[in-house]
C-alpha cells in the first residue's frame, strides 16, 4: 500500500518556494496537486508498478474528499502514469529509467527536426521574429547560467523555452501539435518535479554554449549541423536527467 509517511512529507512541500518563472500560471486544483504528487512518487519509484490506487486511501492520505481524488485519477491516467480498469480499479504503470529515456528520444527528435527545419528556411531568416525570439532566449540562458545561486529547475525551464521557440520557428504546424500532445498525454511535467541535483555550473555553462552553436547554425542555414547539435545538447540533457533520477529512485527500482 502507499506508505503514509512518503506521501505526507510530499504534501507538505510548497509550490510558492519555487522559481518564479516556473510556478504555474493559476493555482493548481484541489485534484491536479494530488496528482502532481502522486505522479512525483510514481516517477521517483515510491509507487510501485502495479499497485493499486484506491480511491478512499488516497482521499485518507492527501486529506481530500473522494471527489478530488477521482478528477486526480483520471489526470494521471491522462499522463500515463496509471491504468484504470473498469470494476477493478486503477493502477500504477511501469514507469521505469528506460521508458523515461524513450520520452526524451521522442521529444529530442521532434526538436531536432525542427531546428532542422528552422535553419532551412528562406528569407532572411536571420531577421525574422522567430530568430529574434531564439536569441532572446539565448541571452537568457547566458545570464543564468553563469550565475552560481542559479537553481536547476530554473536553468531547465529556461532551456525548455529555447527548445519551444524552436519548435514554433520551425514553422510546422503539425510539429507544433504533436509538441503539446507530448507535454499533455505523457509524464514529461512529471519528470521536471523531481528536484535536479548535481547540476554544476560547469555543465550549465557548457550546455549555454551548445545553445549558442545550435543558433548560429540554424543562423547561417546549415541544415545538418543545426539538427546534429540540437539533438546532441538534448541527449546530453537527457543523460544528466536519467542519472539524476537513478540516484534518487530506490533501490533495486531503476
Amino acid at each position: 500500500m502507499l506508505r503514509h509517511e512518503v506521501m505526507n512529507e510530499k504534501m507538505q512541500s510548497d509550490p510558492s518556494q519555487l522559481p518564479e518563472h516556473i510556478q504555474s500560471v493559476r493555482p493548481l486544483t484541489t485534484a491536479e496537486q494530488v496528482a502532481d504528487h502522486c505522479g512525483l512518487l510514481i516517477v521517483e519509484g515510491r509507487i510501485a508498478a502495479g499497485e493499486r490506487l484506491g480511491e478512499e486511501r488516497l482521499a485518507e492520505i492527501c486529506g481530500v474528499s473522494r471527489g478530488p481524488v477521482r478528477e486526480a485519477l483520471r489526470i494521471l491516467e491522462k499522463r500515463r502514469l496509471i491504468e484504470i480498469i473498469p470494476r477493478r480499479g486503477a493502477f500504477v504503470r511501469e514507469v521505469n529509467l528506460h521508458t523515461i529515456s524513450d520520452l526524451f528520444n521522442v521529444r529530442n527528435a521532434l526538436a531536432a527536426m525542427a531546428a532542422a527545419s528552422m535553419a532551412s528556411r528562406d528569407c532572411e531568416r536571420q531577421e525574422t521574429e522567430a530568430f529574434k525570439r531564439l536569441e532572446r532566449r539565448v541571452a537568457q540562458i547566458a545570464e543564468i547560467a553563469k550565475d552560481p545561486t542559479t537553481e536547476p529547475l530554473a536553468f531547465s525551464f529556461q532551456v525548455t523555452r529555447f527548445v519551444f521557440a524552436t519548435i514554433v520557428g520551425s514553422g510546422n504546424s503539425l510539429l507544433l501539435d504533436i509538441w503539446g500532445e507530448l507535454n499533455e498525454n505523457t509524464f514529461w511535467t512529471t519528470i521536471w518535479k523531481v528536484p535536479q541535483i548535481g547540476i554544476t555550473p560547469e555543465e550549465r555553462v557548457a550546455t549555454y554554449h551548445q545553445i549558442e552553436s545550435i543558433v548560429r547554425e540554424i543562423g547561417a542555414g546549415n541544415v545538418s549541423a543545426a539538427e546534429e547539435q540540437m539533438r546532441k545538447c538534448l541527449d546530453d540533457v537527457r543523460d544528466r536527467v536519467l542519472q539524476n533520477l537513478e540516484v534518487q529512485r530506490p533501490s533495486g527500482i531503476r
